[in-house]
């Protein structure tokens, strides 16, 4: 054989044949959202009660530190002159 050639008798190998690509994966359903009214209701009944419950957090605080007690006030001497 000479130098730098090839034997023809043999045959190329054919490359194999490609695969299909995978199906892409279905995506997962989603919930459906609630409309823009829904979630306006929901946010104005949190607001509500929060405000509830802020201002009766609020009045309990101010009656404690108010120094308010159980005992009726006291009434005023009258004025000497």
């Amino acid at each position: 054989m000479a130098r730098g050639s090839r034997s023809v008798g043999r045959a190329a190998a054919a490359p194999a044949p490609a695969s299909p690509p995978p199906a892409a994966p279905m995506p997962a359903a989603q919930p459906a959202q609630p409309g823009l009214m829904a979630q306006m209701a929901s946010t104005a009944a949190g607001v509500a009660v929060g405000s509830a419950v802020g201002h009766v957090v609020g009045s309990a605080i101010t009656g404690v530190f108010s120094g308010g007690s159980s005992e009726p006030a006291k009434a005023a001497a009258p004025a000497q002159v």
